[in-house]
This record gives C-alpha cells, structure tokens and sequence, in this order.
C-alpha cells in the first residue's frame, strides 16, 4: 500500500483477526507445484503470479469467496511465498484435460495481497504451530490453517517484505 506500510501492516493483521474474519472467512495452505515439479523451475522460475489457482481432485474444494490463501511451494524450498484472497467460488477449469499430467479439475480466482519470490519467501517451519505443518499437508494440495498459524505466516510473510 504505497507508503503507508506500517498502515497496511496493521490492516492485514486486523482482516485476519477480526470477529468476522473468525466466524466467517478460513484460511487455507496451498500448494503451488510440487517437490516432482517445483515452481522454481520453468516455467515460473519462482515468480509466481498467475491469478488463479489450480485443484486437481475431482471433488470440489471448499474454499469460498473472501477466504485466504497462504501459497506453498512445496518442492526444495519450502516456503510460503504469497497471502492470496479468494475473490470468487471454485470453478470448473476449462482448460482441464484429463490426458494431461497437473491438469486441474478446479480453479480459484485470486487478489494477491502480499507476495514474494518463492527464494525469499518465509520457511513452513518457522510458523507458529502445534502441528507439523509440512507433515500436515502431505500430500494434499490445501489445508484449513488454524487462527495462529494464519497470523504467524502472515505477519512472516509481510516481515519479510520489509526487509
């Protein structure tokens, strides 16, 4: 937000903390790639801004409108790169193709609010947790975060930025 970081800092966590953010809105892990075929390589070159993003399972992912997303990159890095909002409901992906390898069955539209390089994003192991969140996440392409995980890679996440 131009000039006023320390504005946007304190409007970023206050969206994540508020009542209606707690009783309304989620906050999502997802992966973006993966260790066999990582964002770091082409062709991203870990700069990933594509405004949606993909879910291959069949089944529709319950993610909605307004929820948050926190991107992973699950391949060497392992960092958490990019605060995302849902600006609508999953759609079926017209460009799905059932013959092609990573072909997604589903995508999300996408605000960015916070992004970095997957390089100089923040380590999954240095959020905030009771859990092991890489464990957590296994193989699965998103999991809800709980209400500290989400403030810690947040505030992570922007943190970083201003270094």
């Amino acid at each position: 937000m131009g000039g006023y970081p320390d504005l946007y800092n304190h409007l970023l966590v206050a969206s994540i903390t508020s009542h209606e953010y707690k009783s309304a809105m989620k906050s999502w892990l997802k992966c973006i790639g993966s260790a066999k075929n990582p964002i770091t390589a082409r062709p991203f070159n870990g700069d990933y801004t594509e405004k949606y993003v993909g879910f291959r399972k069949a089944n529709k992912p319950s993610i909605e409108a307004g929820d948050h997303l926190l991107l992973y990159a699950p391949g060497g890095s392992r960092s958490i790169f990019a605060l995302v909002e849902a600006v609508g409901n999953p759609e079926p992906d017209p460009n799905y193709n059932p013959n092609e390898e990573g072909s997604c069955h589903w995508r999300l539209a996408v605000s960015y609010l916070e992004r970095r390089l997957v390089a100089s994003g923040i380590s999954i192991g240095e959020v905030a947790s009771h859990r092991n969140l890489t464990r957590s996440i296994g193989q699965k392409s998103h999991i809800e975060l709980y209400l500290e995980e989400s403030e810690s890679a947040c505030r992570m996440l922007h943190e970083k930025a201003k270094q």
